[in-house]
């Protein structure tokens, strides 16, 4: 369908000179860490995220040399907007701008009345925003005059409906205020796990994560047929590197749900984005998914390293790197020397490196990417290197 002459003179509109920065942070790098002496990890929770930085930083993209990053930056504005994270006059134009972009766009693609509907509202909640920007109200209006007219007798979404929809979706409990509360802590966790390891998050999920909310331990045993002491499963189903379907199980009787189980399946969730193609390492799932969770929950696994290594439970690291699964025995023994491994290896050069390393592992083996990223020759050197200053120093 040929673009009409109002939404093709929107997509040409003049961007704004908002006055927004962006900064970026690089990985940090340095000498092998010195002697671990604590028994509790001592790794730095992520600071919260800043969603106003990165959404500057999508909309910079946007108008330069990205423009599917429009839809970014709408997001992230309206998720730091729903969270009470007070916005500039410039920001709040910037978020009205993305909105009406991207939903301009919408109506460019489809001549669907349903979607025509959904642009009307969206448009609306826009122009709500930013009741005296001339320019805005403008081109709004002209986008407004086409969505009406496209969509007919549809029934309008309300201001309310049309705000971004975020990337999560609330099963399985009548509790309002526990879903909107398990949503929220949901956003913000995406958003701190994927900065941590690669980037902002490229936009919300479509399709939305599921969060299947079980009532006690019996329930969830019965749904996901893993045993009664389990306390989350994530399940994300992938065809050619897309995403058809996401899923976490949790338990509402969990005391730990938002600091260990949903962090830690939401890692392995955001896995499957950041590895699409080609899943990583079950070591590094592992360890980067437990890494998410409490400074108490990280520190029961490094406090059972040493008794593990005087049983004789620890894999080689050679091993533990070639694993394909977790093996049949030494359960515990592979659980917490991932942990340790991932951890190591992060404090050594950061979150943002340790993603480098796995995907350089894809395209040119684990030891090559070892010693691009580490400066380390070989599986025994690195073996080395963490047991001299993780186990050694605990002892």
């Amino acid at each position: 369908m040929p673009v009409s002459r109002s939404l093709a003179a929107f997509c040409a509109l003049v961007l704004f000179s908002f006055s927004l920065s962006a900064q970026s942070d690089a990985p940090s790098t340095g000498p092998l860490p010195p002697p671990v002496l604590g028994l509790v990890a001592a790794t730095e929770t992520p600071p919260a995220p800043d969603w106003i930085q990165q959404a500057t930083a999508a909309f910079h993209r946007a108008k330069t040399i990205e423009p599917s990053q429009f839809l970014t930056a709408r997001d992230l504005f309206g998720l730091a907007f729903r969270n009470k994270v007070e916005l500039s006059t410039d920001q709040t134009a910037a978020w009205a701008y993305c909105r009406l972009k991207v939903a301009a766009d919408k109506l460019n693609k489809s001549s669907e009345a349903s979607a025509a509907a959904e642009v009307v509202g969206e448009v609306e909640a826009a122009l709500q925003q930013v009741p005296t920007h001339a320019a805005l109200q403008e081109t709004g209006r002209d986008v407004l005059a086409i969505a009406r007219k496209r969509a007919g007798n549809r029934p309008i979404p309300s201001a309310r409906d049309s705000q971004p929809i975020g990337s999560f979706q609330v099963k399985g409990t009548t509790d309002r205020a526990f879903a909107d509360k398990l949503v929220k802590i949901a956003e913000a966790k995406r958003s701190e796990i994927f900065v941590r390891w690669s980037g902002p998050p490229g936009g919300s999920w479509a399709p939305v994560c599921e969060l299947v909310v079980h009532a006690d331990a019996a329930a969830f045993e019965q749904a996901t047929k893993l045993p009664a002491g389990a306390t989350g499963r994530a399940d994300v189903k992938l065809q050619d590197g897309v995403a058809l379907a996401r899923r976490i199980d949790l338990r509402a009787d969990d005391p730990t749900l938002f600091d260990d189980a949903l962090p830690r399946e939401l890692t392995t969730v955001i896995l499957a984005d950041l590895f699409a193609s080609q899943a990583p390492p079950k070591w590094a799932e592992l360890g980067m998914a437990v890494l998410a969770e409490s400074d108490m929950e990280i520190g029961r696994y490094l406090r059972t390293l040493p008794r593990c290594d005087r049983t004789g439970d620890l894999p080689r690291v050679e091993s533990l790197m070639k694993a394909t699964d977790v093996p049949a025995k030494g359960v515990t023994g592979f659980y917490v020397e991932s942990v340790s491994l991932v951890d190591f290896l992060v404090r050594w050069h950061g979150e943002k490196t340790f993603t480098a390393y796995l995907r350089d592992s894809q395209r040119y083996g684990a030891e090559s990417a070892l010693k691009r990223q580490y400066g380390v020759k070989d599986y025994r050197e690195l073996e080395d290197a963490w047991r001299a200053n993780v186990l050694e120093a605990r002892k």
